[in-house]
């Protein structure tokens, strides 16, 4: 189906000049803002999170010099960045990019690396996670570079989940996250690395369509709705009905804020007492389930466009499936974050718009926004 057949309510002209609206009076603006004489480097750029990242970087008007990007491209794209910094990816492993940087950032912001469950089959690969890790970790400490890195909400198996409840590994994925925080943890208590620690929720967003299967559910939802496929929708007899399962779920845009917010607070202090100054939930506190998914997007799209939902129980191969995530991010709240997308609806409808514009209406929108800011 073409984006010619398709009628929407709202167009293209409304959703956009709300999204540039939000952005040009974000109040977070000017104190984000302070970051730009730093030299920042994005692990992971091309990835979901990582060019959200890059892309907030350029909308609030950052010198391109001062912004580094590096992804090998296995999992993420060189077109999910903005244009003019499309070529400034160094395309390296994160281990090579590690151990032979071509320049010192004051910042690192790692969002990279393997993403989900279904990348690590055996203890092999976390181990080869965490000699990249450990490489990247020696590099922020030997340079005294400020690191902030994506962990992850799985790890959190009590909800709602606050930053101080014991976390456990119920998977490959998660036992690397897990190692990935201890050893920040340690370097933080024992060579001063100045580190925060972010566990991301459901990230949902524009620049996640290279995720394939691995997408979020909602933008899944959307995407099989458009090609006008099945979804299929799990379940487990006796313990829950298909589309029950929940996700807190959060627009990739407040990601990036959330953490560039988080660089422009105090470096943090742990004392080998108490840690909980470098730990945040990134999260909106709000799970929706998947059949709310499913009703909103029922709501957002043409009759003909409507999801096709088939409903099977979880696959046999799916160890330790996750039913609902559900995080509390006071702390992030309390440390002075404002959150600004906090209406999925609205989310919403700038994603399909982007996505039946292939995503060229969505970089205009981006350039936009940073030519207001430069001239404000």
């Amino acid at each position: 189906m073409s984006k010619q057949e398709i009628e929407l309510p709202y167009t293209k002209e409304e959703v956009g000049s709300w999204y540039i609206n939000k952005n040009v009076n974000d109040q977070l603006i000017e104190n984000i803002q302070e970051l730009k004489n730093k030299k920042i480097s994005v692990m992971g750029g091309c990835g979901q999170v990582g060019s959200h990242v890059i892309a907030k970087l350029y909308e609030f008007g950052f010198p391109i010099d001062n912004i580094y990007i590096n992804d090998d491209l296995r999992l993420g794209k060189r077109e999910n960045l903005p244009e003019p910094l499309r070529d400034r990816l160094d395309t390296r492993t994160h281990l090579e990019y590690s151990q032979n940087p071509q320049h010192e950032p004051d910042i690192v912001i790692f969002v990279g690396g393997r993403s989900s469950a279904p990348h690590f089959q055996n203890l092999n690969d976390v181990m080869e996670e965490i000699e990249m890790w450990r490489a990247t970790v020696e590099w922020c400490v030997a340079k005294k570079i400020r690191l902030i890195f994506a962990s992850t909400s799985s790890l959190c198996k009590q909800r709602p989940s606050v930053e101080t409840q014991r976390v456990w590994p119920g998977s490959l994925y998660e036992l690397a996250k897990l190692m990935m925080e201890e050893m920040a943890i340690q370097q933080a208590l024992s060579n001063d690395l100045v580190v925060q620690i972010c566990r991301f929720f459901s990230v949902y967003g524009v620049t996640e369509q290279h995720k394939n299967n691995f997408g979020n559910l909602y933008t899944q939802i959307l995407w099989y709705a458009i090609k006008r496929k099945p979804f299929e929708v799990w379940g487990q007899t006796g313990y829950f009905a298909p589309g029950e399962q929940t996700r807190d779920i959060i627009f990739a845009p407040e990601v990036s804020r959330a953490i560039l917010h988080l660089l422009t607070l105090p470096a943090p202090s742990p004392r080998v007492d108490d840690i909980s100054s470098l730990t945040y939930n990134i999260g909106q506190g709000k799970p929706v389930s998947v059949r709310e998914m499913i009703k909103q997007i029922e709501e957002l799209v043409p009759s003909t466009m409507k999801p096709i939902i088939l409903e099977t129980e979880v696959p046999q191969y799916m160890k330790n499936y996750v039913i609902h995530t559900w995080g509390n991010p006071q702390k992030l709240i309390q440390s002075g974050f404002q959150p600004l997308f906090t209406n999925h609806i609205e989310n919403l409808k700038f994603i399909i718009h982007a996505l039946l514009n292939e995503n060229d209406w969505y970089w205009s929108i981006v350039e936009n926004i940073r030519i207001k800011t430069l001239k404000a």
